[in-house]
């Protein structure tokens, strides 16, 4: 079985069975949630300064920005 936790970067480690979507920054359904969310104190920006590409959901209500395309974050996670 494959390892449960994730290094998407250098600096940042995922639990694969916490993730419950990876999404680009542009979606209509990431700009709601981000803005929800950025009112409840939910959301982890860990893109180190870099322009925000990604977010990921995940099941504690909790959302990480990242600086990588979703495309790749999609693949480090479930390797698709």
């Amino acid at each position: 079985m494959s390892d449960p936790i994730v290094k998407i970067n250098d600096n940042v480690y995922v639990v694969r069975d916490r993730v419950v979507a990876i999404v680009p920054i542009s979606s209509t359904i990431s700009r709601r949630i981000r803005a929800s969310n950025q009112l409840g104190g939910k959301m982890l920006n860990a893109s180190y300064g870099k322009e925000c590409r990604t977010v990921i959901f995940l099941n504690s209500g909790h959302s990480l920005l990242l600086a990588e395309s979703a495309k790749e974050v999609r693949k480090k996670i479930w390797g698709d």
